[in-house]
């Protein structure tokens, strides 16, 4: 579970940290985070998107090496419209084949010239360990993974521009270790160790490599290629999810092999008892199946009362709340089997009370599991009412835009029990709500009035001559 994340020069975040651990020094199993527009919320999830992408880049150039160019070209020639067909080949080159450099440009903050950093805490089996990636405008300069080591924890490995350090109790076969070396030697700096590995992994025999290392890195490794997020980033959302039913990665609609229509049957139950629950008007939930050689195309149907009738409708003309319950189901369900999970803006466009209701039973739920960790951002105050104190955290800045993350239990002053945070929240006692000054919007128009007829006198500059 992740006990803590530090970034600096990471999207609006010059240095800041957001603190997991509990009164015992354990990673919190739910937190809820809160703060005005634009006070960098969604940039949270974006940076643990980010190390996840990190961890592909080496697998990303293989791929690009191995495309067929004559059949990426035929596919573009079909698209007619040279401003579409640009923004198709980015989209396919920053989200299937990102490269470092690609990421860093999206991801390290405008004009920052100090490098850009980003430490994770975690607790694996009660093992305390961090991962820290420090890079400058396109390369990795240091990177360091600490964990434990037999029985103590220890220097997993570290890397800078003139070090290279793994630790022999780790990497346990000395011509294995020196292959490894030379990777790095070859290929870190543009790519990361982890991704390095990871493409080891993916690349050789897994019982090759396994029995080369020591099996808490193995440990770590799961972890990071296993925690989920979701996440909007400009106008569209992104997301990883780490499960092992791939019917769960796309649960409206898509293709399935024949024989794991079991699978997708199972999770038609599932999300029955979900959506009626919620619902009074949806009765059921099915998938209609359609043979297409040997796959099934599968689409997801509700039926509900309307109008004094029942009908079938498809979830594709569902509002934007009910695709999103759609959307973040599967991200409760992977914390519900012990992974780590975070979601930006979990409540949007979910009704305040019903959305209420769900992180009421979810909580309960999650408390009843060993494992299992669920990270979010929202905008719903209501939750303050039902939450724990230690779960609530506020995302603040002060007249100069430096930011900090605090939870509830944290602030200088009390909160007694008998206090409703919701109500001291939205009265600005811990900070984190918009202030909004003086606005008319009669003057707004009356403004743009008069700056038209002042264009087209000639009286003001156009922005063309500006």
């Amino acid at each position: 579970m992740l006990s803590y994340l530090r970034l600096k020069n990471f999207k609006s975040f010059s240095n800041i940290m957001l603190n997991l651990r509990g009164k015992q020094g354990q990673p919190k199993r739910m937190a809820y985070i809160y703060g005005e527009n634009g006070s960098g919320k969604s940039n949270l999830m974006l940076s643990l998107l980010f190390l996840s992408q990190t961890m592909d880049t080496l697998e990303n150039q293989d791929k690009m090496n191995k495309i067929n160019d004559k059949r990426l070209t035929e596919m573009l020639d079909k698209v007619k419209d040279p401003g579409v067909k640009s923004e198709i080949l980015e989209h396919v080159m920053r989200n299937q084949f990102a490269s470092l450099k690609t990421l860093l440009d999206d991801y390290r903050t405008i004009d920052a010239k100090e490098s850009m950093e980003i430490e994770i805490g975690f607790t694996l089996e009660g093992e305390e360990g961090s991962y820290t990636l420090i890079c400058d405008q396109e390369h990795v300069i240091f990177e360091e993974l600490s964990f434990q080591i037999k029985k103590r924890r220890g220097v997993v490995f570290s890397f800078s521009d003139d070090s290279i350090a793994l630790s022999p109790s780790v990497f346990k076969d000395a011509p294995y270790r020196s292959e490894l070396q030379n990777s790095v030697e070859k290929y870190w700096g543009k790519h990361t160790f982890v991704s390095i590995l990871m493409n080891e992994i993916g690349t050789k025999n897994s019982k090759y490599v396994k029995s080369r290392l020591n099996e808490n890195l193995f440990k770590v490794l799961d972890w990071l290629k296993h925690y989920s997020v979701l996440c909007r980033y400009g106008d569209v959302e992104r997301g990883i999810m780490a499960i092992p039913f791939d019917s769960l990665r796309r649960l409206d609609r898509g293709t399935i092999k024949r024989e794991d229509d079991q699978e997708l049957r199972a999770f038609e139950k599932a999300l029955n008892e979900f959506f009626t629950k919620l619902y009074p008007d949806i009765k059921s939930v099915h998938y209609r199946l359609e043979a297409v050689d040997n796959m099934f195309r599968y689409s997801l149907y509700v039926r509900k009362r309307m109008n004094g009738k029942t009908i079938d409708i498809p979830f594709a003309l569902e509002s934007t709340g009910t695709k999103k319950l759609l959307d973040i189901f599967p991200y409760f369900f992977s914390a519900m089997v012990g992974s780590s999970v975070f979601v930006d803006e979990v409540d949007s466009g979910i009704h305040d009370l019903l959305m209420c209701e769900i992180v009421n039973a979810f909580s309960e739920s999650l408390m009843e599991v060993k494992h299992g960790q669920f990270i979010a951002t929202t905008h719903n105050t209501h939750l303050m009412k039902q939450l724990p104190r230690e779960c609530v955290y506020i995302i603040r800045a002060d007249a100069h835009g430096n930011k900090e993350i605090v939870s509830i239990d944290e602030y200088e002053f009390r909160t007694q029990k008998t206090h409703n945070v919701q109500s001291k929240y939205l009265r600005g006692d811990y900070s984190g709500v918009p202030f909004v000054g003086h606005l008319d919007f009669f003057d707004l128009v009356d403004e743009l009035h008069d700056c038209l007829e002042d264009l087209k006198d000639g009286n003001e500059d156009s922005l063309e001559e500006r």
